[in-house]
């Protein structure tokens, strides 16, 4: 049985998205297309990006590139879909503030800092 597209319910929409990888370049080719729930076309794209060092990335950018374009298009319901089981098991939550506390204090650290820093089984000071 060949699996097939289900459209999104109301009112989200469905962002469909994929990337091609060339390991001897260290390009990579993203593809997306943005349907609603009757099916219909919304938007679609591809992008080529340079200095991708492997499939992963290249699957992490083609999602941030096709939800880039669904807000860009100003939709607020997305669903997003795509075929790389290292991406897709990936959840997103909104929350409160109050409980993204530690992520939005390292986000304001980075203004005094004068380059990016990560940080392993720690956070700043």
């Amino acid at each position: 049985m060949t699996p097939i597209w289900k459209p999104p319910q109301e009112p989200f929409v469905k962002v469909n998205f994929d990337a091609a990888f060339k390991a001897t370049l260290h390009h990579s080719y993203s593809g997306f297309v943005i349907r609603n729930s009757r099916g219909s076309v919304m938007g679609s794209g591809t992008v080529l990006n340079k200095f991708v060092s492997d499939p992963f990335t290249a699957e992490a950018i083609a999602c941030f590139q096709a939800l880039n374009l669904s807000r860009e298009m100003g939709f607020s319901h997305v669903q997003m879909e795509g075929d790389s089981q290292t991406t897709i098991h990936i959840s997103f939550h909104h929350v409160d503030r109050r409980a993204n506390m530690v992520a939005h204090m390292i986000a304001k650290e980075r203004i005094s800092l004068r380059e990016d820093k990560f940080w392993v089984e720690e956070l700043p000071a």
